[in-house]
């Protein structure tokens, strides 16, 4: 059988530490079936089983008939708790979180989407972030407006789908078990007016109520500090209790996963260095208030 080829850019460390494009053919899900379809499949398959309608359904998902009716056509996308409701009312235990789990995977670029997973199952995420705000901390507004700057194209039903699939994964912050997060954001990405003054508004108090979290750390790299190492781009490190760390870099159209233990180590050291740079996590707070007050009282509902 012929497969569909479809290519990209894929970054790549250099040995002198910058980071480099090349092309790479890429085996993508064109030739797979959509997940989102194995999903609507399966409740409409199991809701004419059970002998419901959608309405009866929709009632014991505590939810709208027209969201059973969305997800079933595949114009809705079903969210966590709609899957962990799913499995209760069919008794189906972890059936369509799992499925779930796959609609997820399939918003992401194959690039990314091993990234899903080493935050999920990280003791520690270390990251370091100067052109947006990390995707673990964006508000769906900040999300909103990000996603479709990108993609000016993408419809209604494919920006909800990415957003949806970006706010889910901040869920591991407020877990039981959560990971320690300690992030680094350039004092530009506090400032550049993300959707606008309301959007920012909020995406500021989020930054401030996470700081306050007992395993998140907030440094903010300040225009001020002249000389740092992170001029390359974004890094993210994650350490495992039970495997080696392993590190993820970005640039436009691609990603890299590095797993080799010296490159993961220089990267960790470059994102110490960063810290060193940066305000000590008591003065980031401060400069993100005084930033956040810049703006006024302007959030909204958007935000």
């Amino acid at each position: 059988m012929t497969r569909a080829i479809a290519t990209r850019q894929k970054c790549w460390l250099g040995k002198g530490g910058g980071i480099r494009l090349d092309r790479v053919e890429d085996s993508d899900s064109l030739v797979k079936a959509s997940a989102l379809a194995k999903f609507a499949a399966q409740l409409r398959a199991w809701r004419q089983r059970s002998g419901w309608s959608q309405a009866e359904l929709a009632d014991k998902l505590l939810c709208s008939d027209s969201l059973v009716s969305g997800v079933e056509t595949m114009n809705k996308t079903p969210t966590l708790d709609f899957a962990r409701r799913a499995d209760q009312a069919f008794d189906l235990p972890g059936t369509f979180v799992v499925l779930h789990e796959l609609v997820s995977r399939e918003a992401w670029p194959s690039y990314f989407a091993p990234v899903i997973d080493f935050e999920t199952h990280a003791v520690r995420i270390h990251e370091w972030e100067l052109r947006v705000m990390p995707g673990l901390l964006q508000t769906e507004g900040y999300a909103r407006s990000v996603i479709s700057a990108g993609k000016p194209r993408l419809g209604p039903d494919g920006l909800d789908r990415l957003v949806s699939s970006r706010i889910e994964r901040q869920r591991l912050l407020t877990s039981d078990d959560p990971p320690m997060y300690w992030v680094v954001l350039h004092e530009g990405t506090l400032r550049h007016l993300v959707g606008g003054r309301a959007v920012m508004a909020g995406q500021l108090d989020k930054i401030i109520d996470v700081a306050r979290l007992p395993d998140a750390v907030i440094q903010v790299l300040p225009f001020a500090a002249s000389d740092h190492p992170g001029a390359d781009g974004p890094i993210s490190v994650f350490d495992f209790s039970d495997a080696a760390s392993v590190a993820y870099t970005e640039c436009k159209g691609g990603g890299m996963i590095v797993e080799s233990a010296g490159q993961v180590a220089e990267l960790m050291t470059t994102v110490n260095l960063i810290r060193a740079v940066a305000l000590p996590p008591r003065e980031s707070m401060n400069l993100i208030m005084q930033i956040r007050s810049e703006i006024g009282d302007e959030r909204t509902d958007m935000a």
